[in-house]
């Protein structure tokens, strides 16, 4: 009974902290399988910043026209940038869609699993991820810069 006991605490005491952990620059992000693509998913094989939207959030929509000039300068060519935007309210996912969605890669996580996955906890929330699914960058769209968008590959 002991042993059952001690192996319990020991997986309720392992996954506690692994379900808290924060993403760190230079770590693997989480697969995007929870979300529901309304458009084309994302190549894994290619670098993509991912954008956390909710259209009831200003600073969201405020600054979600700079990934338009994002994809102008850096989603086209050999080492293309995807723009992936991830909406947790599927109307708001499909407007996007209906207002352009054929430039980026648009997902709704309606249950969250995806948000709690990057641990996200303010909007509007960016990650940037290389081509081979390591961070590269996160926080706010509008802190991010064009020498941090160059580098990535």
């Amino acid at each position: 009974m002991k042993k059952i006991l001690t192996l319990l605490g020991l997986a309720v005491g392992t996954a506690l902290p692994a379900s808290a952990q924060k993403l760190v620059i230079g770590s693997r992000i989480p697969d995007l399988k929870a979300v529901q693509w309304l458009t084309a998913a994302p190549r894994a094989e290619a670098p993509m910043l991912i954008e956390f939207y909710d259209p009831d959030n200003a600073s969201s929509v405020r600054f979600f026209p700079r990934l338009a000039d994002i994809r102008h300068k850096y989603g086209t060519g050999k080492a293309a940038l995807q723009i992936v935007v991830i909406a947790a309210q599927p109307e708001a996912a499909e407007k996007l869609v209906r207002d352009g969605g054929g430039r980026y890669c648009i997902g709704v996580d309606a249950e969250g699993k995806v948000c709690q996955a990057f641990n996200v906890r303010f909007l509007p929330y960016t990650i940037l991820a290389d081509s081979k699914g390591v961070l590269y960058w996160q926080g706010n769209l509008g802190n991010l810069t064009d020498a941090v968008l160059q580098k990535v590959r």
